[in-house]
């Protein structure tokens, strides 16, 4: 009895439906009818794009079904060997998708090179671009305003990729933001140089805008290389609440890491090395609560919006897009070796913009500047909390704002090659080596 159910059993099994279990690898070259292909995509398979020069290609990857653990790949034949150039669209939306391998270079004539989305209501979630390159080479026509990659969505990654180049108006990397936390990561990408625009809109990196820079986004960005990304004052402008800036180098960057809206935001154990260069800055504070902590600020000559450390005037209940004041903000922990001003306060005070800085904590700050200006004071900050900095001996104006001690200060060289007081921890930064695609080192 027991041996008929079994043979009934293995016969009844054998009648039902085959179930989709290899992964399939679908070949697209241009012109390829995406629409009738991806009617066949299932979780975990691979779209493959051929290698060659895809010139003006418009690419729509709708709704990609993919799963945590079988996320569907699109990826070139072999990385940097598909290039995307021209007039190209690159759009991706659904689940668990990887984007791997891909150059766009020299984008022209659109106004949006590669959105995680398909439609406004189409978004990509818990996708991942890697392993890419965006560049526009020297001797490339310039265009008209674009951005190279937009991020809708949810828990999206960007990491290991390549930028740089961008000569034209738009941000390089945009964050949009909505009332759903975003949570996205931006990791281990190289930022490469960016030229001086002129004018406003040469941002590398954005997340938000002002009418919804009261939101929540949570995104982090850390481990990033910044390299000469000169395109305007804001190297990163933050436009949102409770976003993380983590363990970034910048590298003779001329501008700052801004947090020109939003609140609540930590900028913590991140490097900006200005080796003299005109214009390099630091941190700029504008908003509440935001906490600069653990932070290296080396060799920088910008000043007022460019020091180190900006604390700004702000306007109290003013419309979003205007400075809000700074609020109970944190800077602790932090070193300033040879900077030109290593804090100004009360930047763009004026009638129009009377709020000074208040209620701010700064704790054991180690100051030495050097020939160099300590701090400057355009508007005098209110009720501050100092405790515990120190300050090298040398020309130090400014000294006498707070009351803060004097010390010879011991510098030593750690293994991450950067000069810090004696008993400061090595960061842990990235470094060239091992940001952007592998396959392009």
């Amino acid at each position: 009895m027991k041996c008929a159910a079994l043979i009934s059993g293995l016969f009844l099994l054998s009648l039902a439906p085959v179930q989709h279990v290899m992964a399939e690898e679908f070949r697209i070259h241009p012109g390829t009818d995406l629409q009738d292909l991806l009617g066949k995509v299932a979780a975990g398979d691979s779209i493959v794009l051929a290698n060659g020069t895809w010139t003006d290609a418009k690419l729509r990857f709708e709704s990609l079904p993919g799963r945590a653990d079988k996320p569907i790949h699109v990826r070139a034949e072999s990385p940097g060997k598909v290039v995307l150039t021209g007039a190209v669209e690159f759009r991706v939306s659904g689940k668990h998708v990887v984007v791997s391998g891909l150059v766009f270079r020299n984008p022209q004539r659109v106004s949006d090179v590669f959105d995680l989305r398909t439609h406004s209501k189409r978004h990509a979630h818990n996708c991942r671009v890697t392993d890419c390159v965006f560049e526009q080479t020297a001797g490339s026509k310039n265009d008209k305003d674009s951005r190279w990659l937009n991020i809708y969505g949810t828990h999206n990654r960007i990491d290991h990729c390549y930028f740089a180049g961008k000569r034209n108006r738009g941000t390089t990397l945009v964050v949009w933001v909505s009332p759903v936390i975003g949570s996205h990561r931006i990791d281990h990408n190289h930022f490469g140089p960016r030229p001086e625009l002129g004018k406003n809109g040469g941002e590398t990196i954005r997340i938000g805008t002002s009418d919804v820079s009261e939101l929540n986004n949570r995104t982090v960005v850390e481990r990033n290389y910044f390299d000469r990304c000169n395109g305007e004052g804001e190297i990163i402008s933050n436009k949102s609440c409770e976003n993380i800036y983590r363990h970034n180098l910048f590298d003779r960057s001329e501008g700052t890491l801004t947090l020109r809206h939003g609140h609540r935001c930590e900028v913590d154990g991140n490097v900006f090395l200005g080796h003299t260069a005109s214009d390099t800055g630091g941190v700029r504070i504008i908003g509440s609560d935001h906490r600069v902590t653990h932070n290296h600020f080396e060799g920088l000559r910008g000043d007022a919006e460019r020091a180190a450390v900006c604390f700004m005037n702000g306007i109290p209940d003013g419309p979003l897009h205007t400075y809000a004041p700074v609020r109970n903000a944190l800077v602790a922990h932090n070193t300033f070796i040879d900077c030109k001003v290593s804090m100004e306060f009360g930047v763009r005070a004026s009638q129009k913009i009377p709020a000074v800085p208040a209620d701010c904590r700064v704790i054991q700050n180690s100051f030495l500047p050097g020939k160099w200006e300590l701090f400057r004071v355009q508007a005098k900050p209110e009720n501050f909390t100092w405790s515990g900095n120190r300050y090298q001996i040398g020309k130090t104006r400014g000294a006498d704002l707070v009351d803060i001690e004097r010390f010879d200060i011991e510098l030593h060289r750690g293994v991450d090659g950067l000069r810090r007081p004696s008993g400061a921890k090595p960061f842990d930064l990235p470094s060239p080596g091992n940001t952007g695609p592998s396959w392009r080192r």
